[in-house]
């Protein structure tokens, strides 16, 4: 029902004009981090040192009010990638997906995502998530470019960015998904160059030993993916472009009782859950 109506949806979008103020926008798309453990939002590690140097030339801008529409990947990338808002009438798939939008104004727009592939073995959440990204008539209306391969980490990403980008035009969306900080921690990041925090640098006594080993595994994701969003932003460095990045959502590591980490998946939204998961 989902993909009919995305696909009556787009034959009613027109454009009017376009400007091309921008001529190469990238937007992307982290995945689960937590701004609490984000040294650019006053943490005392230094998980973000590439953001901050951004930040002190001022050629970066920290958001400091933008809230997920949701705590899980699937629900998440509905809303962000419809014009839909929380709130509007009708469902998510009521509204045009924005990179359709983007192709019918004149943007050569390409996708080059580490999770959402369309495999035979794909799992579910990569089916529940991307179904709409990787139905092949939905994908061929929303995206000029898209890879082919998933990677252990995300400086994949940035190969085949550099492969593809041959096939950028005049003007470019570029949309960038990362694995970010999803679990497994230690898989998020190459351990024997970027392991940069150990347990023993937490005064925790309240965690144990399993615990602290996650939570530096966590922030060492986060460092290690503060490199790659810095690296990002090099290959536009002399190009007319803005680079947005936003994580699809957040989640808990071990910032209260009880100590967990993960989302919680609880059905109600309250405080706790609303301030480490969205």
């Amino acid at each position: 029902h989902q993909i009919d109506q995305l696909m009556a949806t787009h034959d009613k979008v027109v454009v009017d004009s376009c400007s091309y103020r921008v001529p190469n926008i990238v937007l992307v798309i982290g995945e689960s981090y937590n701004k609490y453990h984000s040294q650019l939002y006053g943490y005392q590690k230094t998980t973000s040192p590439r953001q901050m140097e951004l930040a002190a030339d001022s050629s970066l801008i920290a958001f400091t009010d933008v809230v997920a529409p949701w705590n899980l990947t699937s629900f998440v990338f509905k809303n962000v990638m419809s014009l839909y808002t929380v709130g509007d009438k009708g469902e998510w798939c009521d509204y045009p997906l924005f990179p359709e939008v983007f192709r019918k104004a004149g943007y050569h727009v390409t996708f080059i995502t580490n999770q959402f592939q369309s495999m035979a073995k794909e799992k579910f959440y990569d089916f529940s998530g991307g179904f709409f990204l990787n139905n092949l008539k939905l994908s061929q209306l929303q995206f000029d470019t898209r890879n082919t391969r998933l990677h252990r980490f995300d400086d994949g990403v940035l190969k085949e960015y550099d492969l593809l980008k041959k096939e950028n035009t005049k003007h470019n969306l570029i949309i960038l998904h990362l694995s970010g900080s999803h679990v497994d921690y230690q898989a998020r990041y190459p351990q024997k160059t970027h392991r940069f925090f150990t347990p023993d640098m937490y005064q925790r006594p309240e965690l144990t030993e399993k615990q602290l080993q996650l939570l530096s595994d966590y922030d060492n994701s986060l460092r290690y993916n503060d490199s790659i969003v810095y690296a990002i932003t090099q290959r536009f460095i002399d190009e007319d472009a803005v680079v947005i990045y936003m994580p699809d959502h957040s989640e808990e590591i071990f910032d209260g009782e009880p100590y967990i980490y993960g989302r919680l998946h609880t059905t109600e939204i309250d405080y706790r859950l609303a301030r480490n998961e969205m």
